[in-house]
């Protein structure tokens, strides 16, 4: 429902509605809990938020209409209206049991609202928003505000915690723990225990439709089939507990052993002095905070010559300074040494151009490694960085078709003190190449403009300006051509450049 005098931009916005419909209750294999469910859009000078979420209905604002001459909030737009309808299931239908379990409704929400973006706005647009929510949560959460499920917080913080930024960084936190879970049991296993909730919520006989994290917990380990010693550790450091772990690796490579040493000291983004008194928000003797470690094994990725190679051998408990052994499989033929022709020059080369093979530099010297990632499926909630060289993450910018990869490639080539033009060079390959997904070439050319300095003759510029004028440059005319919607990544990419 809306205001007559928006209802063609209604039915433009609500055209996809069905597709997410169907396919919630196709992933819960269950039907919608309520009998009908109606969408309410109002003005936005009468709206107290953009989304208010209640039983069989969603009041929204009308500033989430769009119609089709407007393309630039279609995604954004979906995707509030999705999160709406998961929150019918969890959060509205299924309620919390205690206060400290309502991130587990929040999270489920949002995991349901994940599955919908990867199934119809593709998995690079799953990963992009995934990555930068990690990101985000890494870097607030520091204190024991973010703690999940702490009386503790709830009680001197009196609910302000899940509103505002700090709401957004707690749910995107919920919905990572929940996908830390799925990666560990399977997608399936991990779709069965959201099944089992709701057909249990079903159930006549059941007195209330109520969730814990106990509950939830113990399906676990009954459905997901997650051991009790993991579960026991899992919860109270992620969920009950503020803090992510901050990994800094630097790596080398043994010729003599064909082997990578990777050296990796791991902290935690929590404030260390709150290991001594209440953070804030907390009350004293119930924070857990610091860098004890977490439960479970990272994997490293290794892209030598000859293939891909992952090794789940990081443990994220133990020791904080680690050095780990990584055997490679590839293995450089032996170099031959040229001896000088008959005839022809003392360096060994002749008229005819034979010449030996160029050094391999991307550590410096011989190596079968390209480059190195951690934790690529990102398993984890956590902050990495890899120290390697400048040529590894080029490489990796440039053969790497992951989003996540690239994205890291770029913000670590951009972020080097000292700038050199094959670091623009691999940026502005990245932007001009349409295959490349279009919310990474945006990445690439904020890059490109933060390197334009004279370090580089502000080469980054010149860039942007050529890719510009060969987009929308007219030249008969010589004024901006008119806007192009056939190709929406270039749409938005030529937006951001203006």
């Amino acid at each position: 429902m809306c205001m007559p005098s928006n209802l063609s931009k209604l039915q433009c916005t609500v055209s996809f509605f069905h597709t997410v419909f169907s396919y919630y209750e196709e992933y819960l294999a269950a039907t919608f809990p309520f009998g009908s469910y109606k969408q309410v859009f109002i003005d936005s000078e009468t709206a107290l938020s953009s989304t208010c979420v209640g039983a069989s209905m969603s009041i929204f604002s009308s500033q989430l209409l769009y119609d089709e001459r407007v393309i630039d909030q279609v995604i954004s737009t979906r995707i509030k209206l999705a999160n709406a309808l998961a929150q019918q299931w969890f959060g509205i239908y299924i309620t919390a049991e205690t206060a400290n379990d309502g991130w587990l409704l929040d999270g489920l929400a949002g995991f349901l609202t994940d599955c919908f973006i990867k199934r119809f706005l593709g998995n690079n647009e799953a990963r992009y928003r995934r990555y930068k929510a990690n990101e985000a949560v890494c870097k607030v959460d520091v204190d024991g505000a973010t703690a999940l499920s702490l009386s503790g917080a709830a009680a001197e913080l009196y609910g302000t915690q899940a509103i505002g930024v700090l709401g957004k960084i707690r749910s995107w936190k919920a919905v990572a723990i929940l996908q830390m879970l799925e990666k560990q049991m399977g997608p399936e296993s991990f779709r069965k225990i959201l099944q089992r909730i709701v057909h249990k919520a079903e159930d006549v006989i059941r007195a209330s439709r109520t969730l814990s994290t106990k509950e939830f917990r113990h399906l676990a380990n009954k459905i997901g089939n997650l051991e009790r010693p993991f579960l026991k550790e899992f919860f109270p450091r992620w969920v009950e507990s503020c803090g992510c772990p901050v990994l800094r690796m630097g790596l080398s490579y043994n010729k003599r052993r064909n082997m990578i040493e990777l050296a990796v000291l791991r902290g935690c983004t929590s404030n260390m002095s709150s290991k001594s008194a209440p953070a804030r928000g907390t009350v004293s003797g119930e924070f857990q905070a610091g860098d004890d470690g977490w439960p479970g094994m990272m994997s490293v990725r290794v892209y030598e010559l000859d293939g891909m190679y992952d090794h789940p051998s990081l443990p994220m408990a133990g020791d904080t300074c680690q050095l780990l052994e990584i055997q490679c499989h590839s293995k450089l033929a032996a170099r031959r040494i040229q001896r000088p022709k008959k005839g022809g020059k003392g360096d060994g080369s002749d008229d005819n151009g034979e010449v030996t093979a160029a050094l391999d530099t991307r550590m410096g010297l011989e190596s079968p490694l390209l480059w190195l990632r951690a934790d690529p499926e990102m398993e984890y909630l956590a902050q990495i960085q890899i120290h390697q060289p400048v040529q590894m993450w080029i490489s990796q910018l440039e053969k790497d078709k992951d989003v996540v990869a690239q994205l890291q490639a770029i913000a670590t080539l951009c972020s080097f003190p000292r700038l050199s033009f094959s670091i623009v060079n691999a940026l502005n390959s990245c932007l001009i190449d349409p295959k490349v997904f279009w919310r990474v070439r945006i990445e690439s050319a904020f890059a490109l403009a933060k390197t334009a300095t004279e370090e580089t003759d502000w080469d980054g510029l010149m860039h942007l300006i050529k890719f510009y004028k060969s987009r929308r440059f007219d030249p008969d005319i010589e004024l901006p051509r008119p806007n192009d919607y056939h190709d929406f990544s270039e749409y938005f990419l030529l937006e951001v450049m203006m």
